[in-house]
């Protein structure tokens, strides 16, 4: 009796320290989370999955109800199917994540502009209430606190944030 006494006692111990705990990553955490579930489903459709996974990054995401007000829809961006409209919904993902872990409080009271891991720059405006992540008019507000992952945070937003590029015209003779 003794000895299953012991060998129960090492199991239990064994238990606690065997495994470690981890905690889900941006991509896991955002599909855990019934508020991103189109999200999700746009990141599965457009094969980004290892972004989400990877890196220090603060994901900048458009919940369930945002992307049902979008003009137009997203059910293209969730096939995958058409290559143009892949690359473009691969674009639009890309632009939601910027290096870092940002939290709405650290970017409170100042204008940041950080770089998207589509590669090109993105203004986030702290000094507004709520603060604003892109353009002033294909832009979106932040709607709550920052949601923590192993690798990053998830910012919720109320609207798909577009790119706006300057277009520039170059002077007369060049």
């Amino acid at each position: 009796m003794k000895k299953i006494s012991v060998l129960l006692a090492a199991l239990a111990v064994s238990a606690f320290t065997a495994a470690p705990v981890f905690a889900a990553n941006v991509y896991e955490t955002l599909k855990a989370d019934p508020q991103f579930s189109t999200l999700t489903r746009m990141i599965e459709a457009n094969d980004l999955k290892f972004r989400y996974a990877e890196g220090s990054i603060t994901v900048f995401a458009p919940t369930d109800e945002a992307l049902a007000r979008q003009p137009g829809g997203v059910d293209d961006m969730l096939s995958g199917a058409n290559p143009s409209v892949k690359e473009n919904a691969r674009a639009l993902l890309l632009y939601q994540i910027v290096s870092g872990r940002h939290t709405p409080e650290s970017l409170s009271g100042k204008v940041t502009d950080a770089t998207t891991l589509q590669r090109g720059k993105v203004r986030i405006d702290g000094t507004v209430s709520p603060i604003h992540y892109g353009h002033s008019e294909f832009g979106a507000n932040v709607t709550g606190g920052a949601i923590s992952a192993s690798n990053g945070n998830i910012i919720p937003i109320d609207a798909l944030p577009i790119p706006v590029f300057e277009e520039t015209t170059p002077p007369p003779g060049q």
